[in-house]
């Protein structure tokens, strides 16, 4: 239950990842080659101004997160915190909370 119906059929999942640059002159290009990365990945990316969230099928999550992580070291040392979560609301029940909220 909860499954995948394969093992060639990949659950859907999200990933929120901050970029923390360490003992960098300038924090903007460490954080800015994850983003990117993560975009060249094919998932779903959303910047917020704190972290940033990626939705797609699990592997290609987990490639994206390996991929924004690379990039951020790239700069120089780095830490990336993320929280993995599978069963999100869709796009469209997120608004009907967040409309059912206003009223």
């Amino acid at each position: 239950m909860g499954q995948p119906n394969s093992p060639q059929e990949s659950a859907r999942m999200a990933v929120q990842f901050s970029v923390y640059p360490l003992r960098q002159e300038h924090l903007s290009p460490g954080v800015e080659a994850a983003v990117e990365a993560a975009k060249q990945s094919g998932v779903e990316v959303k910047v917020q101004n704190l972290s940033t969230l990626m939705h797609g099928p699990e592997e290609q999550v987990f490639a994206a997160l390996r991929a924004a992580f690379r990039a951020a070291r790239s700069e120089g040392d780095t830490i990336l915190i993320a929280t993995l979560s599978t069963g999100l609301p869709s796009d469209q029940r997120v608004a009907e909370i967040q409309q059912d909220q206003k009223s």
